[in-house]
């Protein structure tokens, strides 16, 4: 017998073979055990999910002589005679190739005709949405009407391009993608059966670089057990297929985190240098962080991500040290790059400026990657504490406070002249300068104020408490923050955060005042985006006068 592929040989034979679509497949089963049939079946999914099949397993079993629990026995001879194509009367149609009219026609005029051997007569139309338009409008009545002894079964990989007036007259079932353990389980038992041996993290690999499909994982692995007749270890997986190992995508990641573009090329060029095309390498970095976005956004990550608990965990701990907006800017800099890359002649130069730019959004000079830059600084300013930073040139000028200097260094003084003794006039005292017009004492003195707080332990607000407009509205210092600044009204709002705000004011200007905090919504004002941006800058600038200790 000649050699099948993999996705042929395991096909599955009954609908309890097909993985993941049992909302599907128990729906069949019934109808078939009650002979409720509809006229018209429309199966939808992405590829590699069982359509197919189960448009087969369908059409055996609406004919099979001696069905078992609704699937087909596949030993009767109308069972046997569809496997081996020797009943005519269940036909596979590629919508992709016959998708003219005349060939819809041809279809139509075959209806009329009875069974040979069969109870009904079966048409698969595999890829439909290729059919064209004046097609699809000569199908209609049929598809609507067809004789008893009829069954249609249309698959799709795109449903959109399907028209409302095919939709109607359908039965229509959505095929999910298969889960991770699902795939992982089916793989499992196929290199059992052929009495091969796969290390349990490479079979998983080959699971999650399937993408919800069974005939991609299938042909993947098909390809890895060609490799050797021995037992396949993750590293030879890695070699086989030329796929980016997770540690790669980590250390990128962590380069992106470390704002070190050195490291990010680094792993570019030992990708490149290791046989793996960069177009790949960047289509796995863009889905990973996709992925660290979902486990940054989401609380159950996990049903989103088709990947094992350990890679999650490492990914949890990554996403921690990334801010949304810095994950968001990512993902739009890497679609960015794969598509100028696909248009220039020097692909691996688009794509590493495009991590020099990741690492460093400095080199960035777009309102968006000023918004990362910022959003990173409060992420670390969040996990940190921060001090002043003494400029090292002045540090080496200064002497060591704690050490006097020795005695025998320091000369002696000149003696003092003798002068007769003048009276001192008392020095005039001091009354603080009463703010000029109508501002409030709490505005006219608010530098004193975040100098009160700045003495009092409150740097690491400081700089949240600068993105914000002081203001006073129904006799209360209202701090306005702009429509960007929400995570700094956040923090200031915080009650600790507050109550160190009412002290300072209270013991700089002798009033007992309450403070709030307010969004420009919320306090009526507008802000340009030029305003924001002047903002966004000088937080930059905020932040970087400190460090974390």
């Amino acid at each position: 017998m000649a050699y099948q592929a993999l996705y042929r040989a395991w096909r599955p034979m009954v609908f309890d073979d097909v993985a993941g679509q049992e909302h599907i497949t128990q729906t069949l089963k019934n109808e078939i055990k009650t002979g409720n049939l509809a006229h018209a079946y429309l199966f939808c999914g992405t590829r590699g999910t069982g359509k197919t099949s189960t448009a087969k397993i369908l059409a055996r079993a609406v004919n099979c002589l001696h069905p078992i629990d609704g699937n087909p026995c596949n030993e009767c001879e109308i069972c046997k005679g569809i496997l081996d194509d020797s009943i005519l009367d269940v036909v596979e149609m590629d919508g992709a190739s016959r998708n003219k009219v005349e060939h819809i026609r041809d279809l139509i005029d075959d209806v009329a005709f009875l069974p040979s051997r069969a109870r009904k007569k079966v048409y698969i139309i595999d890829e439909v949405h290729m059919v064209t338009t004046q097609g699809f409008n000569a199908l209609l009545k049929t598809l609507e009407e067809p004789p008893a002894h009829v069954l249609f079964i249309l698959a799709t990989t795109e449903l959109n391009k399907i028209p409302p007036t095919v939709l109607s007259r359908c039965q229509r079932f959505d095929f999910k993608r298969i889960t991770l353990d699902d795939i992982a389980g089916r793989l499992q038992k196929i290199v059992e059966a052929g009495g091969r041996e796969m290390a349990p993290e490479a079979l998983r690999m080959v699971a999650e670089l399937g993408d919800g499909s069974m005939r991609d994982a299938l042909s993947i692995l098909e390809q890895v057990l060609g490799y050797s007749e021995g037992k396949i270890e993750f590293d030879d997986l890695l070699s086989i297929i030329g796929i980016t190992d997770y540690d790669a995508l980590f250390r990128i990641g962590n380069a992106f985190c470390d704002c070190d573009g050195g490291e990010a090329l680094s792993v570019l060029d030992e990708i490149i240098e290791n046989g793996k095309e960069p177009e790949v390498f960047m289509d796995r970095l863009t889905r990973f962080l996709r992925d660290l976005l979902v486990v940054k956004l989401t609380k159950n990550p996990a049903t989103i991500i088709n990947t094992s608990q350990e890679q999650l965990s490492r990914m949890q701990t990554l996403a921690d040290r990334f801010s949304r907006e810095k994950l968001i800017f990512a993902l739009k800099l890497m679609n960015e790059a794969v598509i100028s890359a696909k248009a220039s002649g020097y692909g691996r130069t688009v794509y590493e400026l495009a991590l020099v730019k990741l690492a460093e959004p400095a080199y960035d000079t777009s309102l968006e990657a000023l918004y990362a830059r910022v959003a990173d600084l409060e992420t670390k300013l969040a996990h940190g504490t921060f001090a002043p930073v003494q400029s090292p040139a002045i540090a080496e000028e200064l002497p060591p406070w704690d050490v006097p200097a020795p005695a025998e260094d320091i000369p002696a003084p000149p003696p003092a002249p003798v002068t007769p003794p003048q009276p001192v006039a008392e020095p005039p005292k001091t009354v603080p300068e009463k703010p000029s017009g109508d501002v409030h004492p709490v505005l006219a003195r608010w530098d004193e104020i975040k100098d009160f707080i700045r003495a009092h332990g409150g740097v690491p607000v400081l700089p949240h408490i600068n993105r914000a407009k002081p203001m006073m509205l129904q006799n209360k210092l209202s701090l306005v923050f702009p429509k960007e600044a929400m995570m700094n009204k956040t923090v200031v709002s915080r009650a600790g955060n507050l109550e160190l705000i009412h002290i300072a004011v209270q013991a700089v200007i002798n009033e007992d005042i309450d403070v709030q905090c307010l969004s420009e919504k919320e306090a009526g004002i507008s802000d340009t985006q030029e305003d924001s941006f002047e903002q966004l800058l000088a937080l930059e600038k905020d932040f970087k006068e400190i460090e974390i200790i």
